[in-house]
Formats: structure tokens, sequence, C-alpha cells
């Protein structure tokens, strides 16, 4: 059985390998979002919508794992 820093260590753990898939289809579809934008509609820039939009999602995404590594002792 698991004592209560293992479970928060794993859980951790957990989160960041989530943040490192988000950022990663963050990247992907933004730089698809732009070629898009760049290629058919260069004269009004739209991806800068969703760039700034859901960036401030995984920079929350990014808090959170901060704070649940300060409580789980992972500084």
């Amino acid at each position: 059985m698991k004592n209560k820093f293992e479970n928060d260590q794993m859980r951790v753990e957990d989160e960041k390998r989530g943040f490192r898939i988000h950022r990663m289809v963050y990247l992907c579809v933004i730089s698809l979002l732009v070629f898009i934008n760049l290629t058919l509609a260069p004269g009004f820039i739209w991806f800068i919508f969703p760039l700034v939009g859901w960036g401030i999602g995984l920079m929350v995404h990014y808090m959170n794992i901060k704070s649940l590594t300060k409580e789980a002792g992972n500084n």
C-alpha cells in the first residue's frame, strides 16, 4: 500500500505528463492555424485569438502543476 507522499508524487507526475501533452498539442494546432491563416486569409490575422485564449488555459494548467508540486514537497 502506498503512503500519501507517494500518491502525491504520482499525481504530480501524471499532471506533468498531461501538461507536456497539452503543450505539444497546443504547439501543433497553433502552428497549423498560423499556416492556414497566412496561406488562405493573410489580410486578417485571426490566429492570434486562439493563440491567446488557449495560451491562457495552458498557463493555468502550468500554474496548477506548480501549486501541486509545492504541496507535495517537490520543489
